[in-house]
């Protein structure tokens, strides 16, 4: 189900339930419990969202005020601007606010009018006495915006959760109490637990990115026992491959490339940029706590004082330098701002699941971040954003220490900044000096942003656990993993995402067990179902596993080690994979595993193009799955496939038995054995196709399996 963003023009649900009867009482008193609470939900926020830029005590000291008008207050409304008050309590045909608000003789906002619900809220709000409990004191958006802001559900600080107490037969660990009660109340059941050929190949794919070896699928017959499965997963967690897919799914959250991404004619290559890739793989092999993974990427050290610089540290420090750079004759300054934009919003979308970078120009129109907290962030950064002063045989000015920037716009500084953090994940600490005092302000970052108590450690703990999620399922408890504000959807399970926050931070920030609980539970251990799919098509109840396409690097993954074809070296320079005045062509030399292809920001393998590869030019929380002619048209005509569909013939071409072969083609590539049904359709389709145009008719039969949905698909 699509869910189109709740804008603050427009308050959210809760605010629309506001009882009728509010609107109909005649109770004139100022202090009406009912209509304090109309003006804070429905009121306020427009006013900060819409008019306090441009009408406001803050705007006025940053020489923005616009015809003397400050509606921050009451006072200032009942006195108006140069056009005169702007309301008159009791009457809105003759409050100036609604004119301008219906765009008659003024407008405000200018150019913008908003929605005909927003307005009838001001017409009754001024009908009803215009109630404000608003003193000059207090007129300050900002710190409303705050306190407002630690109500939403991802603000609120980490509390204890206890699971729900449930008996049932279905529950193999805490995860599946928390499932189980939520079907409950929706009215639904849990699907069957899917056969053991079934897990054996989810389990290979959610862990490895690749398909299970054929004597893999012989180790579990029958109903495997519990034991049995939680060994084949900790096995698999400590096979190298792991850090091979899961880093892959953290390469497109860093926005991972290996070029400047300026322009088509102008992407320069990052020759190390490799570097930080190896090191992510690295760190997800070694289960390198979370906390201290973030830590290592912001600053390039660890958390404690003794932490010594090291190799993989250094690597993963690249973290901050990934994104793109503007072209070559741009002004310095644009150059230096757009890489300290590039950081922050990196940092606030893969870390906190936070759209930070919307307050570069102006306080946050949804979320309670300032433009002043923007800047006090890139203050952090702003060693690292180093610019020549030359361009051709000009030497241009460039703004040396960090400031408030007027409207995003370095031409217009404000005042200096010194470092700082969001104080809407910060307890008591508004000037930071607990993490500022005694680090280095990247350092002090790190500490900050992994703090459970005091920082934002909670939020930290909530994207992440919802990631993990998210990938092995489909769809995160949060749908919109790099947006936990306003504008992102809330969680399906809020008590669980917690929970499972709460735990990864009980295990010291190591995700192997957080995948090891997830993976053991009954409700990863489902069959694929369409019982209760008029219900909820979404699955967002997680009544079934939801089938779902393997990523584009999975599928050229999947399709090399079928064939028996793919090189599993680890680690190194990247695979070329042309430029835009060079095309690729494949080479048998280059069939490594998919994360080692060069990732420019312009030009990806035929492969990763066509099954929706990873953008690489912002953080992605998420990867959208198309379904086009285009792929199904690669499959057919690549030469890539027909290399592969003749390297598995040629793999099985040892047995003599027509039906042995197609059973061990079966099990290579869907990690099952056929049905007699299909052993007979085989056997029809060799029969009857002895070979066309020099190509054998088992060549034909392997590449019309590795264009069968189901190799591509996961159940």
């Amino acid at each position: 189900m699509s869910r189109q963003p709740v804008r603050f023009s427009s308050p959210g649900l809760a605010w629309f339930l506001m009882p009728l009867s509010l609107l109909a009482t005649d109770d004139r008193n100022p202090q009406d419990p009912d209509k304090v609470r109309f003006f804070e939900n429905r009121i306020r926020p427009v006013l900060i969202q819409e008019c306090y830029s441009c009408h406001s005590a803050d705007a006025a000291q940053k020489g923005n005020l616009k015809a003397g008008l400050l509606v921050d207050s009451k006072s200032g409304l009942l006195k108006g601007g140069e056009s005169g008050p702007a309301l008159v309590p009791g009457n809105p045909k003759t409050s100036l606010l609604i004119d301008a608000l219906r765009h008659g003789k003024l407008e405000m906002p200018p150019g913008k009018k908003l929605d005909e619900r927003t307005i009838r809220d001001f017409e009754n709000w001024i009908r009803l006495g215009a109630v404000d409990p608003r003193k000059a004191s207090d007129a300050n958006g900002k710190k409303w915006m705050r306190k407002q802001g630690r109500q939403h559900w991802s603000y609120r600080r980490l509390k204890p959760v206890s699971p729900p107490s449930l008996d049932s037969d279905w529950i193999r660990n805490t995860i599946d109490q928390f499932v189980l009660k939520r079907m409950l109340e929706q009215k639904i059941t849990p699907a069957r637990r899917a056969t053991p050929e079934t897990l054996v190949r989810r389990v290979h794919f959610d862990l490895l990115g690749l398909p299970p070896a054929p004597e893999q699928n012989d180790r579990l017959p029958g109903a495997p026992s519990a034991t049995a499965f939680s060994a084949l997963i900790d096995r698999l967690l400590e096979s190298p491959h792991f850090g091979e897919r899961w880093g892959r799914h953290w390469l497109d959250v860093a926005r991972f490339g290996e070029s400047e991404g300026s322009n088509p004619e102008e992407d320069k290559p990052r020759h190390d940029a490799y570097r930080y890739r190896d090191a992510v793989i690295r760190a997800f092999n070694q289960d390198m706590p979370f906390d201290e993974f973030v830590a290592r990427q912001l600053s390039g050290s660890g958390l404690q004082p003794s932490d010594l610089p090291s190799p993989l540290a250094a690597d993963l420090n690249l973290f901050v330098r990934l994104g793109t750079k503007l072209q070559r004759n741009s002004h310095p300054n644009d150059k230096k701002f757009h890489m300290l934009d590039d950081m922050i919003s990196a940092t606030g979308s893969a870390f906190l699941g936070m759209t930070i970078e919307c307050a570069r120009c102006h306080d946050h129109k949804v979320d309670p971040v300032s433009s002043e907290e923007y800047y006090q962030l890139s203050a952090l950064f702003f060693d690292l954003a180093r610019v020549t002063n030359q361009v051709g045989s000009n030497k241009l000015p460039v703004i040396e220490h960090p400031h408030l920037l007027g409207g995003g716009k370095w031409q217009r500084p404000i005042r200096k900044v010194t470092p700082g953090f969001v104080t809407v994940l910060t307890r008591d600490h508004p000037d930071f000096r607990k993490w500022l005092n005694h680090a280095e302000p990247r350092q002090a970052l790190s500490r900050w942003m992994t703090d459970v108590e005091d920082g934002a450690g909670g939020m930290l703990a909530r994207v992440i656990v919802n990631r993990l999620w998210q990938h092995h399922f489909g769809r995160g408890l949060v749908d919109t993993p790099n947006d936990f504000g306003r504008l992102g959807s809330p969680p399906t399970h809020p008590q669980l995402l917690d929970w499972l926050a709460l735990e990864l931070i009980k295990e010291d920030w190591k995700l192997k067990p957080l995948h090891r609980l997830i993976l053991n539970s009954a409700t990863w251990q489902q069959a694929s179902s369409d019982q209760w799919m008029a219900k909820d098509s979404e699955n967002q109840w997680l009544w079934h596993y939801r089938p779902r396409r393997l990523s584009a690097e999975a599928i050229r993954d999947n399709l090399l080690a079928v064939s028996g074809s793919l090189d599993t070296k680890m680690y190194g320079p990247s695979i070329p994979v042309g430029t835009n005045r060079t095309k690729y062509v494949e080479k048998s030399k280059d069939w490594r595993r998919s994360i080692y292809l060069m990732n420019s920001r312009f030009q990806l393998h035929p492969i990763l193009k066509t099954f929706d590869g990873a953008s690489n030019f912002r953080s992605q929380g998420k990867r959208g799955t198309s379904t086009t002619p285009t792929s199904a048209l690669y499959g057919l005509n690549s030469k890539f496939v027909w290399d592969q569909a003749r390297l598995l013939a040629k793999r099985v071409e040892s047995s003599s038995d027509p039906a042995e072969r197609i059973e061990s083609l079966y099990q290579l590539a869907f990690a099952r054995r056929p049905s007699d049904e299909e052993t007979l359709a085989g056997l029809k389709f060799i029969e009857s196709t002895p070979g066309q145009g020099g190509i054998s008719g088992w060549v034909l039969y392997c590449h019309a399996l590795l264009n069968v949905n189901e190799f591509i698909y996961v159940r």
